[in-house]
């Protein structure tokens, strides 16, 4: 089995390439700007015993052809590195602050270019690949649910993201292809309550665990909703988020 995770040189994504090295997988890690992580990545997951294979890509392009050429080509290096994925993790995303008055076309623009739009190619690139049992993971967010300020584009981009992961697995469905989403909350990591305690505070009082949800937490559903074992799981996101959607929200 392959795998290829797109956003794995750190964070979640690094995470869910180890998670899916110890279930059995050969990864393809995708990075775009850090070969260092990229590389650390890649020897977590040969200490497993899988294969693996640091592949740079830039998916930030204006050019239409270009993206699609630049999707085939990471998918072909991917194959030759590893394999043929059977599952692909489209994690990879930016997370950036816009305050509203700022948000005028061009950051529009400039976000979905680099966010929504290339991820919909890879998609459909990756799908045409695929064969009966091949798995897409579309990481959305607890934000594609409820926004928070400053976050607006990306909050409308992965509310796209949910209903993407709907829409495909509808089209893709007959081929014998699942299309699967996860929408995490606060993903906590080392420095967070220090950098943000008012947040980290906020979230834990608002969520029926009271803490956030680790990397591993999440990268553990994407590898149960990659294997067999969810085999009668499509178009639906999974909610990650120690129970925050739960609360009242006001």
């Amino acid at each position: 089995m392959t795998a290829l995770v797109t956003g794995a040189s750190g964070g979640l994504g690094r995470v869910v390439a180890l998670l899916l090295a110890e279930h059995g997988h050969d990864v393809g890690v995708h990075y775009r700007g850090d070969a260092d992580g990229g590389a650390a990545a890649v020897a977590e997951v040969e200490a497993t015993g899988r294969r693996a294979a640091a592949l740079h890509a830039d998916l930030d392009l204006a050019d239409a052809t270009a993206l699609d050429a630049a999707c085939d080509d990471l998918l072909d290096r991917c194959t030759a590195a590893v394999g043929a994925p059977d599952v692909v993790v489209l994690n990879a995303f930016p997370q950036g602050h816009v305050e509203w008055d700022a948000l005028d076309t061009a950051a529009w623009d400039a976000f979905h270019r680099a966010g929504l739009r290339p991820t919909t190619a890879l998609l459909h690139r990756a799908a045409a690949r695929l064969g009966t049992g091949g798995v897409v993971v579309v990481v959305g967010s607890i934000e594609g649910l409820r926004p928070m300020p400053t976050h607006t584009p990306y909050a409308v981009a992965k509310a796209a993201l949910h209903h993407l992961t709907a829409a495909a697995a509808t089209e893709l469905g007959a081929r014998g292809i699942r299309v699967v989403g996860v929408a995490p909350g606060l993903v906590g990591r080392e420095g967070l309550a220090q950098a943000w305690p008012e947040g980290v505070e906020r979230w834990r009082r608002a969520s029926a665990l009271g803490r956030p949800v680790t990397a591993r937490e999440v990268a553990a559903t994407i590898a149960f909703l990659s294997s067999p074992a969810a085999s009668g799981i499509t178009g639906t996101t999974v909610t990650i988020d120690a129970g925050w959607s739960a609360g009242a929200g006001w």
